[in-house]
C-alpha cells in the first residue's frame, strides 16, 4: 500500500483521514438555499458574510409588526468539529422550527472544520461570529455594509444567547469560558447558554483500553484526535474535559443562566460530571438540567418534525422566553 493510501484515523462511514493529509467525508448533506417566509413556519432565512473566513445563516421569525424585536440565539452546529455545514439540509428544518417556537433570531455559524483547520480554529471562528453580533450594539462599530438589517431592526441585543448540540455544545462551553475572561464588543452580556448533550470526555475514558470502552466512546475519542491532535494533555485537555484537575474553574463561565440537555447516549457520564463540577465550582448562575432519557443523541436534528423533537424544541424555547 502506498503511503498516501495509509489511513491515519478511520471514523467510517463518516470521515477518514489519510496519512497523506487527504480527507474523505461520506457524511455529506445537500445544500439548502435561503428563502423568505417558509410555508410551514413563516421563518425567513438569509446567508451573510461575517469575516474572510466566517459566515452564517440567519433565521428570522415571522413578524407580527414591522418594529418587532426578538431575542438572538448564536448557534454552533454539531458534527464532531469535522462535519456538517450551516447551509446544508441537516439543520434547516430544525432551526426553522426552533426560531418559530422560541420567537428568536438564530445566527447559525459556518465555522471552519477540522482536520483541515484543527481546533482552536473553530472556537476562534465562533468567537468572531459572536463579536460580530455584539458589534451591532455599538454605534458606528461596523460599516453600513457590514451591519445586518435583521439584527438592527429586529434583534434585541439585551437578550443574546448561545447554543449548540454535541460538539456545538462543547463550543458553547468554551466560548462561555472565554467570555468570562474577555469582554465582548459593547460590553455585551450573554443572557444564557444552551448545551445540548455537549461533547465532553472524562479522565476515566482516557485511562481505559479500547476493549473496555463502548463503540460510541471510542468514536468520541477519535473525533478529538482528528480535531485537535496537538492538544496539551490529549483527552484531558480542559477544552474537552472541563472538570479535569487543574482545569480553569467553571465559576468563570460568562453568563448567568445555563441549560444542559442530556439524552440517552454514552456522554451521560460526562454530562453528569460537568453538572456536578458546575455545582461545586461556586458559579453564581442558574443551572437548569433537562434529562430526555430515552432520546438518542442528535434525535431532534435527524427527526425535527416528530413529537419528541418538538418536546426538546419547546424546552429550549421555554428557556429563552
Amino acid at each position: 500500500m502506498a503511503s498516501s493510501d495509509e489511513i491515519a484515523i478511520d471514523i467510517s462511514p463518516d470521515i477518514i483521514l489519510y496519512k497523506s493529509g487527504k480527507v474523505v467525508r461520506d457524511f455529506v448533506r445537500p445544500y439548502v438555499p435561503p428563502s423568505l417566509e417558509d410555508p410551514t413556519t413563516g421563518v425567513s432565512t438569509k446567508d451573510v458574510p461575517i469575516s474572510a473566513e466566517v459566515s452564517a445563516r440567519i433565521y428570522l421569525p415571522k413578524l407580527d409588526t414591522d418594529a418587532q424585536k426578538f431575542p438572538i440565539l448564536v448557534y454552533f452546529h454539531g458534527g464532531g468539529f469535522c462535519l456538517v455545514s450551516a447551509f446544508d439540509s441537516l439543520y434547516s428544518t430544525y432551526l426553522k422550527s426552533l426560531a418559530s417556537e422560541a420567537k428568536t433570531i438564530i445566527i447559525s455559524v459556518e465555522f471552519r472544520l477540522a482536520p483541515e483547520n484543527p481546533l482552536p480554529v473553530g472556537y476562534e471562528d465562533c468567537w468572531t461570529a459572536l463579536q460580530w453580533v455584539a458589534s451591532h450594539a455599538v454605534d458606528n462599530s461596523l460599516s453600513c455594509i457590514d451591519r445586518e438589517p435583521w439584527l438592527i431592526h429586529h434583534g434585541n441585543l439585551d437578550k443574546v444567547y448561545i447554543g449548540g448540540d454535541s460538539t456545538g455544545g462543547n463550543m458553547v462551553h468554551n466560548i462561555l469560558m472565554k467570555s468570562g475572561r474577555e469582554k465582548l464588543n459593547g460590553d455585551l452580556k450573554i443572557s444564557g447558554g444552551i448545551l445540548s448533550y455537549p461533547y465532553f470526555l472524562i479522565s476515566s475514558w482516557a485511562k481505559k483500553s479500547d476493549e473496555e470502552l463502548s463503540d460510541m466512546v471510542k468514536m468520541y475519542k477519535k473525533y478529538w484526535l482528528l480535531s485537535c491532535p496537538s492538544a496539551p494533555g490529549g483527552f484531558d485537555n480542559p477544552m474537552v474535559n472541563p472538570v479535569v484537575e487543574d482545569a480553569p474553574s467553571l465559576a468563570g463561565i460568562g453568563c448567568w443562566r445555563l441549560l444542559v440537555i442530556m439524552a440517552i447516549d454514552d456522554l451521560r457520564e460526562a454530562h453528569l460530571s460537568y453538572v456536578e463540577g458546575l455545582k461545586k465550582s461556586g458559579w453564581k448562575g442558574e443551572l437548569e438540567l433537562a434529562d430526555f432519557e430515552g432520546y438518542d443523541h442528535f434525535f431532534e436534528i435527524f427527526n425535527p418534525t416528530t413529537q419528541r423533537a418538538k418536546n426538546i424544541i419547546h424546552r429550549i424555547a421555554s428557556f429563552i422566553k
